[in-house]
């Protein structure tokens, strides 16, 4: 019984602490206000590639695997909560939510609104949505994909979200 509330209390901390970090990163800047739109679907990502000579860097690292990383658990925490389950929906609503944020950053001058942001952004979700759907397969009940995805935010999640803290912190 200690070890279930302990999992399902893990579980709310965790979904609390994800939805702190994603507000803090997506809203909160510091320095100055700026705005810019990038329309052109891998622009972004191509000039990255492109500007550096193909070498990787830590700017890259962070903009193209921060913006997946970011939505994977929003995929997971979506279809753990949607009543019917369909990943479709979810995924939708995981676009939804990544372009209305990429409008919100426009209107507030919170930093360079991007089409990239939404591709990966949802591509981070739909691996989120991927990753349960496996989960769900392999243990065929929802309480049991609950458990092992708070067991696993014990061991894995909560190491990632400081290492993703600090890079953001370091690289802002």
């Amino acid at each position: 019984m200690k070890r279930i509330n302990l999992l399902k209390t893990m579980f709310w901390f965790m979904l609390i602490f994800y939805l702190f970090l994603l507000i803090t990163i997506l809203f909160i800047r510091t320095g100055a206000d700026y705005r810019s739109i990038n329309l052109i679907p891998f622009a972004t990502i191509s000039e990255y590639i492109n500007v550096y000579d193909g070498i990787r860097t830590k700017r890259v690292d962070v903009n193209v695997w921060g913006n997946v990383l970011l939505f994977i658990p929003a995929g997971i925490y979506f279809m753990l909560f949607a009543k019917n389950r369909s990943a479709m929906k979810v995924f939708c609503a995981i676009l939804y939510i990544s372009i209305s944020v990429e409008i919100i950053q426009f209107i507030f001058a919170i930093g360079a609104s991007d089409i990239d942001d939404v591709i990966l952004n949802t591509a981070g979700g739909g691996l989120g949505i991927l990753f349960y759907s496996i989960l769900h397969f392999l243990f065929k009940n929802q309480d049991r994909v609950k458990r092992f995805i708070s067991a696993l935010s014990m061991i894995v999640g909560v190491p990632l979200f400081f290492l993703t803290i600090t890079l953001y912190y370091v690289n802002r």
